[in-house]
């Protein structure tokens, strides 16, 4: 059952980083580009340190499950906050 959780992860992850690179390109505007790109990796860099900390944590204390389900859960927030600003920058175009 572990082994097909990261069987599943893989390609999911890949899925939400492409999504990331992507939604900045879009959302960000051309001359703060670079700047946005940057400010998307230092996001990432301290949020998987935090993540590791607390998914450790997690996993330790309560169970593998317990960890998946904190990791969906903030997967599934960023992609409904996403969705919004697509859509709001939708709207303005």
């Amino acid at each position: 059952m572990l082994a097909a959780s990261f069987v599943v992860a893989g390609p999911a992850i890949g899925c939400i980083e492409t999504s990331e690179l992507a939604a900045v390109a879009t959302l960000a505007p051309v001359d703060l580009r670079g700047s946005a790109f940057g400010f998307l990796a230092t996001v990432q860099s301290f949020g998987n340190i935090l993540a590791s900390g607390v998914v450790g944590v997690l996993w330790t204390i309560l169970s593998p499950t317990a960890a998946f389900l904190y990791l969906a859960g903030w997967a599934l927030i960023s992609c409904m906050i996403l969705a919004r600003l697509v859509a709001r920058r939708s709207a303005t175009e």
